[in-house]
Parts: structure tokens; sequence; C-alpha cells
């Protein structure tokens, strides 16, 4: 339905579009009453039950009883790390169970299922995220896909605020390395003797540097 703007009093102009203004507060009012239903009831009350669902499985996952993570134990009642994310995907603990289960898989050799689950964990903290982030790496390196896994790790790189930082930078500069893409690699390892000289990985880190531009032909006459 158009809206008339043939009378630019207020009065004329709610007594044109009556029907239009009535229904699009009515439309509004439907959203924020959604909106206060979602954050004060339903979200929180789905929040708590994946707790309370997730909270029995950090037992086993920290005491790498992956198995148990992925497939629970028969004849208990309990829901698996990929049923709680699959269930709660909207929550942090959902997401929390994404990324457990995720890992479980990794640590299984199931790579692509790691992957799908990883992909939904998503977490806010950049620790967590880079961690992930690094896990996915792993994950594709195993499965062959050299340059996606150093492109992930250089990604963690950017991402952590930890002393992990020029760990992942290394990963990635030896996964650029092992897929030919030797610039890339360079860029890496360079980054890592500028701007984390005083780490582990910057100890060893010329011998690198110079094997990269050797197998790029930077030494040949």
């Amino acid at each position: 339905m158009a809206i008339s703007f043939n009378s630019f009093s207020a009065k004329g102009y709610y007594e044109g579009n009556k029907k239009v203004i009535t229904l699009a507060g009515g439309t509004i009012l439907g959203v924020v009453s959604i909106a206060l239903f979602w954050s004060l009831y339903w979200h929180p009350h789905r929040e708590s039950e994946a707790a309370a669902k997730l909270a029995p499985l950090h037992h086993y996952f920290d005491k790498d009883s992956f198995n148990v993570v992925l497939k629970g134990i028969k004849g208990k009642k309990m829901m698996t790390a990929p049923e709680i994310a699959d269930s709660y995907f909207l929550t942090d603990k959902g997401k929390e169970a994404a990324m457990m289960a995720g890992l479980a898989y990794l640590q299984t050799g199931k790579f692509e299922q790691a992957i799908s689950y990883l992909d939904k964990a998503n977490p806010k903290d950049q620790f967590l995220g880079a961690a992930v982030l690094s896990a996915k790496a792993s994950c594709y390196a195993e499965l062959g896909k050299l340059e996606k896994a150093a492109d992930l790790y250089a990604e963690a790189g950017s991402k952590s605020i930890s002393d992990f930082s020029a760990q992942y930078w290394k990963s990635a500069g030896m996964h650029y390395e092992q897929a030919e893409s030797y610039g890339k690699a360079l860029s890496c390892y360079e980054k890592i003797k500028n701007e984390y000289s005083t780490s582990e990985e910057a100890t060893d880190i010329d011998k690198y540097i110079y094997k990269v531009k050797a197998l790029q032909g930077d030494f040949n006459p």
C-alpha cells in the first residue's frame, strides 16, 4: 500500500495512512516481543540446558576418552558432544560442544568431521579462536591440502595475542614451503625474525630463511 503525502499535517498524514502505520506499529511490537522472549527466557533456558548436558563430557575429554565424547557410553543416558552441538547450536555451550567434538574428531583421525564441527565453534575469545584455526589447519594438512593449512596457520598467527603466535607463523611457513609457495613461506619466516625475535621459534629462523631463498633461486648466479 502506497503512503500518501497529500497532507503535510501530522493529523492528515496519520488519517491518510492509518492502516499502514497500524500495521507497521504492530510489526515493530511483535519483533520487540520476540526479541525480549529470546533474550530473557528462551536463550538463557537453552544455555542452561546445554551447560548441564555438556558438563559430564568434560571429564572424558580431559582424560582423552574421545570415543566417549563422540559416541557416549552404551547403556548410559547422555548426549554426545556432536549431539549437543547440533541441538544447541545457537548457544555458547553449543559452540563449546562443537569445539570439543571437532577436537575429538581430529584426535581420532576423522578430519572431515573435525573441520565440520570446528567451523561451528566460532569462539569469541581470541586465544581460542586462534587455537581452532590451528586445529583446522592440522586437519587440512592431514588431508594433503597444504596451502589451505598454511593459510589457516597464518590466520591463527594474525589473530593470536599469545606466545603461540610465532609458532603459528612458523607452521604456516613450513606448510607454504611444502606447498612450494616459497614467497609466502619467506614472508612468514621473516615475520618471526623481525617481530618475534625473542621467541623460541626465532632461534634458528635464519636457516629457514636461507633455505627458502635458495629454493626460490635467490642465490643463483
